[in-house]
């Protein structure tokens, strides 16, 4: 089943089949990962992320919120040095369960640089736009 109606003038759309899920990661072929390979010098290894709370701030974009770290809870407590035995008088585990809080773009990009992509606006298919009834999340009154 063709994903899109409209390719977008200059995309790649289409060009590895109507299903294709992949798209230009489609270039990535074992010839250009040996390619890759070939580039090595050393064999050392280092990490690309940043600090969760790195940068710091929401300077760069106010809608980009720090990280926020908390336990997980339900109506039996929070999961921070949980007692088992308080929900059965059998277990003797202590348990702390955390989430996070995370905009996905705050640091390091988790969401693969996904959040930005190109515009298939055309004459034949206008950009969408938000109603009042469902506003983006977030957004002002002037924003809608």
């Amino acid at each position: 089943m063709k994903r899109w109606k409209h390719r977008p003038e200059g995309s790649t759309w289409g060009d590895w089949g109507d299903d294709d899920e992949l798209g230009r990661l489609n270039l990535i072929t074992a010839k250009k990962v040996l390619e890759g390979i070939a580039e090595v010098k050393e064999g050392r290894s280092f990490c690309l992320s940043l600090a969760l709370d790195y940068p710091g701030g929401n300077v760069l974009n106010p809608r980009r919120l720090p990280p926020v770290l908390s336990p997980t809870g339900d109506e039996n407590g929070w999961r921070f040095n949980f007692l088992t035995k308080s929900i059965n008088p059998l277990f003797m585990d202590v348990a702390s369960d955390d989430r996070v809080l995370l905009t996905l773009q705050y640091s390091t990009q988790w969401d693969t640089l996904a959040h930005v992509g190109g515009s298939t606006t055309t004459a034949s298919r206008p950009a969408p736009t938000w109603s009042a009834r469902s506003p983006m999340p977030g957004a002002t009154a002037a924003a809608t």
